[in-house]
């Protein structure tokens, strides 16, 4: 990979962390005004419930795409950055733009997604 490329995506992921970073700002916000808000219809504590359940849900996973940027970030630092930290084979650009945080080429990812899902299995078995 070259350094121009290096330089790209470094740009991108940088952008994209900011916008991660005002998106958690936000949904922290939006969560302090519904603490101060404390309805007493049971009704509208469940939609209360559900909507802090949603905004944490929103949260843990801008958290976590945080977390990948950063490691992209720091592979690009230690010069990894490209390299499937799996098979140590280059990600190809076209994977990269469209997921600059990946770790995983793209062989190395659908084996590790094949062996996350356990084939289904009875609980019991019936005597005949």
């Amino acid at each position: 990979m070259t350094q121009e490329e290096v330089d790209y995506f470094r740009r991108v992921l940088e952008s994209r962390r900011a916008d991660i970073l005002r998106a958690l700002t936000r949904v922290e916000q939006e969560g302090r005004s519904q603490e101060t808000d404390c309805p007493k219809d049971p009704g509208d504590l469940s939609v209360a419930s559900l909507s802090k359940e949603m905004l944490f849900h929103h949260s843990s996973q801008h958290r976590m795409l945080l977390r990948n940027i950063e490691e992209a970030m720091q592979r690009i630092d230690s010069g990894d950055f490209g390299d499937c930290i799996s098979c140590g084979e280059q990600i190809t650009l076209k994977r990269l733009q469209a997921m600059p945080f990946t770790q995983y080429c793209r062989h190395c990812q659908e084996r590790i997604e094949r062996e996350s899902v356990a084939p289904a299995r009875p609980l019991h078995r019936e005597s005949a």
